[in-house]
């Protein structure tokens, strides 16, 4: 059963990935409300002239671990809010994870994002926040800056641990608008409670796809969603084979 599982990924892999290469139209992904309601949020900061801030987490910076997925999925959100933030003529307020390995990627993402929306005299390199080694400095310093400068949206993606709800606490509590997700199940407890729109576990990735607009992460997805269905259709056979009397487990193990 697993040969015949990665057969499948295999095929549907060569199938949309190539698809996505010529340009061709991909299934359609479901709509995320998460994703709506960042623009909800930034014009919410525009009527209340406060900033828009955006965090990856005191970790979040990470490019050379198993989270790294985490990180991109980060960047491609961070490349959004950037642009959105330059259409729509909110300031952005970038707070960056220790990890300074990250920063010229977070810079230049940054500023890749108000060059798109034309308008990169509006990026301020003052605005991307780095407060040094350790979660403890990174929560000291986002809460100072929300309580200092005002929170309207306050948006958080990417990979975080005991961090998040501090954050999210002092967002709430100076009257912003929390957006955010982790792909760890462990934190999303914090996001599902403190949250106005919450991206649950790895429906981070999905939403980095979509405002990424990158075929071949689109594609990525489609893929896995399709080994997703492959195996709860051989679950709910299995589950009428057993009912009816057929031993599964020798079956399914040839």
């Amino acid at each position: 059963m697993d040969l015949v599982l990665l057969i499948v990924l295999i095929v549907a892999s060569w199938y949309y990935m190539n698809k996505a290469l010529r340009g061709e139209k991909l299934p359609s992904l479901r709509k995320i409300p998460a994703i709506a309601a960042i623009t909800e949020g930034v014009g919410r900061s525009l009527e209340t002239d406060k900033p828009v801030h955006y965090a990856m987490g005191a970790s979040g910076g990470q490019l050379y671990s198993t989270l790294v997925s985490m990180t991109l999925t980060s960047i491609a959100f961070l490349r959004y809010i950037s642009k959105l933030c330059a259409q729509m003529g909110a300031r952005l307020i970038v707070h960056m994870p220790y990890q300074a390995e990250s920063i010229p990627l977070i810079e230049s993402t940054a500023r890749e994002g108000y060059l798109e929306a034309g308008k990169p005299e509006m990026f301020r390199m003052e605005d991307l926040r780095y407060y040094g080694q350790g979660s403890l400095t990174w929560s000291q310093g986002i809460t100072s800056s929300f309580a200092q400068e005002g929170v309207g949206l306050n948006l958080e993606i990417g990979i975080f641990y005991s961090d998040c709800p501090i954050s999210l606490e002092m967002a709430k509590i100076m009257g912003g608008m929390n957006v955010g997700g982790t792909g760890r199940w462990i934190m999303v407890y914090a996001f599902a409670m403190m949250c106005d729109y919450v991206f649950l576990g790895e429906e981070i990735y999905a939403a980095g796809a979509v405002v990424s607009e990158n075929p071949l992460m689109l594609s990525g997805i489609v893929i896995e969603e399709v080994g997703k269905f492959f195996v709860f259709l051989m679950l709910a056979i299995g589950l009428i084979l057993a009912a009816v009397g057929v031993n599964v487990g020798v079956l399914y193990s040839m």
